[in-house]
This record gives structure tokens, C-alpha cells and sequence, in this order.
């Protein structure tokens, strides 16, 4: 019975660790978010499911022409300092996918969060900055608790998977 309620407990704290997100701020650089994006059948980015480790991020374009979302994680920065296609953003150019008129799935990858903004495409009103999304992040006691549940054969590979990484 407590090892079904600490299976139970450890399952709703991962459900709701696939909707921890972090509203972006609003300025006139980025003047909306990914979630007024969304209410208002703009491009916006859901989050699909979260793991150890990983998102998968659904990025969605509503309307004929090209929405661009650049990615990255754990506040990285760019891997080459180029200048970003806005000439108003002064942090550089990040991983990016544009679509148009569609949807497409990226899984990425983090250490503990991943982060997402629109600031460049065809409409500008609808650009939103760095919008955080946490992925699963294993712990020691996760490992000592229930290793089954993350997919591990026994207490040691999970442990000796977190010295891993």
C-alpha cells in the first residue's frame, strides 16, 4: 500500500512538472506571450511531454508565412555569436525552426529547463521572449524511491546515471 501511494505521489509531481512554464515579460521588443499567442490562434509552442532530460516541443504556425522560434537550454548561449535577423535583440541568434502554416515536433534536451521565444518572422506582434519550460530532473532519492518508474533495472544504473551526466 505505500509503495502503490509513493508510486501515485511520484506521478502527479511528474504530471505537474510537464506544465511547469515561465511567462515571458512583455516589452515592445516582445510584445505578447506564448500563451496570448495561443488564446489568439497565433504561432505559439505546446509542450507534448516531458521526461528526464527532455521536451517535446510542438511549435505551431496558423497562417501562411514564416513563425520562427528559436531554442536553447539551461540559458545557454549562442553556439557561434551571430547577430540575430532582429536587429533589436542583443543576445545573438539561437537554434531556430520556422514554420508556416503547420505544426513541428522537436524533442530537446536540457539539464534542468529549455527555453523558447519568437523574435523574428512576418508579424511582429506576435513575438514573446524566453518563455522557460522545466523538463524532469532525476534525483538521487527518485532513484532510491522507485527506479522502475524511470526506467531503470535497479537502484545502481539509475544512480550511476546521474554521475553520468
Amino acid at each position: 500500500m505505500r509503495k502503490t501511494l509513493t508510486v501515485m505521489a511520484m506521478a502527479v509531481a511528474m504530471a505537474f512538472s510537464t506544465v511547469a512554464m515561465a511567462a515571458a515579460d512583455v516589452n515592445d521588443v516582445t510584445p505578447s506571450t506564448n500563451d496570448i499567442n495561443r488564446q489568439e490562434g497565433w504561432a505559439h509552442f505546446n509542450v507534448l511531454d516531458t521526461r528526464v532530460g527532455e521536451v517535446d516541443v510542438e511549435f505551431v504556425s496558423t497562417r501562411d508565412f514564416a513563425s520562427c522560434f528559436e531554442y536553447r537550454s539551461d540559458g545557454d548561449a549562442p553556439d557561434s555569436p551571430t547577430d540575430n535577423f532582429n536587429p533589436d535583440i542583443e543576445d545573438g541568434l539561437y537554434d531556430f525552426v520556422c514554420v508556416s502554416n503547420e505544426t513541428v515536433t522537436r524533442t530537446l534536451t536540457a539539464d534542468e529547463y529549455v527555453e523558447i521565444r519568437t523574435v523574428f518572422g512576418a508579424e511582429s506582434d506576435e513575438r514573446f521572449d524566453w518563455t522557460r519550460v522545466d523538463v524532469v530532473v532525476l534525483t538521487v532519492e527518485d532513484c532510491r524511491e522507485d527506479f522502475a518508474a524511470f526506467g531503470f533495472r535497479n537502484q545502481g544504473q539509475c544512480i550511476a546515471s546521474l554521475k553520468a551526466a
